[in-house]
């Protein structure tokens, strides 16, 4: 039943005071029965000093429930959404309390609702801001919303723990884990397969133009690498050219560019296409080559670049996902 009152919280960006709770703490309990034991001898003893002494401790711990309750009160709260994940990864919120107020805030515990994980601690000085990061898992593709966020408190003198819950309105959007062992990226378009020890017929004009390049596959032959591109990536990717003759270039396509297909991987499980996919679409954008997605109706063109790699990575993400889920 908690957790689901805590599901509906709304994202409030202030903390009122309706909004704080305050409970004793275990040092709060322990400090009620010295009280109740001073006062019983003051009692049977007729001890005005232990009347004084124990309305006066009693009088302290009253002050420092109302002083708990005021280091929550009154903060206003923001929360910021991480970069974009690969699933299996971890997701990062920033959550920004800012005081507004001309007294500093102190010792105030941040953490996940119903999380065993350690708390974050921030202390917020007078007109100030402070911003904890929350880490949590990302398993699978699609939008992560930020999760329950519990703040609390026990300043100033820890017998009274003031507590809130709050929502924040942001989430993340997680890419599909990509495949580890992925094959190497299909053939650029506009380049012909060749089989292996057939020769290919002689085109019309006698002559073959340079496709483009990709990715080594083993069997190309060694004066056919690329040791231009090769030498720009240090090494660490091989790649070979590709010929053909211009009557063979399909029309309407940009020769030497890669159209990553989601159709022609029908043979693998729905996740497991997607996770080939965001593979390749890193390959293709480590070895500068230009690079497309089909993704059922919708066509991503050609092109190379950090935004056009995000473009393609949240298709990828938001494929086949409820429509309320897949608007961003």
């Amino acid at each position: 039943m908690r957790w689901r009152t805590i599901q509906w919280l709304p994202p409030r960006p202030w903390l009122g005071a309706q909004r704080v709770h305050v409970r004793p703490s275990g040092a709060g309990l322990a400090f009620a029965a010295l009280l109740l034991a001073l006062w019983i001898a003051a009692v049977n003893y007729r001890l005005g000093l232990g009347y004084a002494l124990t309305y006066f401790a009693a009088a302290c711990a009253i002050a420092d429930m109302l002083f708990a309750s005021r280091n929550l009160a009154g903060l206003a709260l923001a929360a910021t959404p991480g970069k974009p994940v690969f699933a299996g990864s971890q997701a990062t919120f920033t959550l920004h309390l800012i005081n507004r107020s001309a007294r500093p805030r102190h010792a105030i515990r941040v953490a996940i609702s119903d999380s065993a994980a350690a708390p974050g601690l921030a202390d917020i000085a007078a007109h100030g801001e402070t911003a904890i990061d929350i880490v949590v898992a990302a398993p699978q593709r699609g939008w992560l919303a930020a999760p329950g966020v519990r703040l609390s408190g026990s300043f100033p003198l820890g017998l009274f723990v003031a507590w809130c819950h709050w929502q924040p309105d942001t989430r993340v959007l997680v890419y599909p884990q990509p495949e580890h062992t992925a094959p190497p990226l299909p053939l650029p378009v506009g380049t012909v397969q060749r089989a292996p020890q057939v020769r290919q017929p002689p085109t019309q004009d006698g002559a073959m133009e340079l496709a483009g390049v990709r990715a080594y596959q083993p069997g190309d032959p060694l004066h056919r690498l690329a040791w231009r591109r090769i030498a720009r990536h240090d090494d660490e990717h091989v790649f070979s050219k590709q010929f053909q003759s211009a009557a063979e270039a399909p029309q309407g396509a940009a020769r030497g560019c890669i159209m990553l297909e989601h159709a022609a991987l029908h043979a693998l499980a729905p996740e497991a296409r997607l996770s080939r996919l965001a593979a390749w679409v890193l390959q293709a954008e480590r070895a500068g080559l230009p690079y497309g997605l089909r993704l059922g109706a919708l066509t991503v063109a050609p092109a190379l670049g950090a935004s056009h790699r995000d473009a393609c990575l949240r298709a990828l993400a938001l494929h086949d996902l409820p429509q309320d889920e897949a608007m961003a």
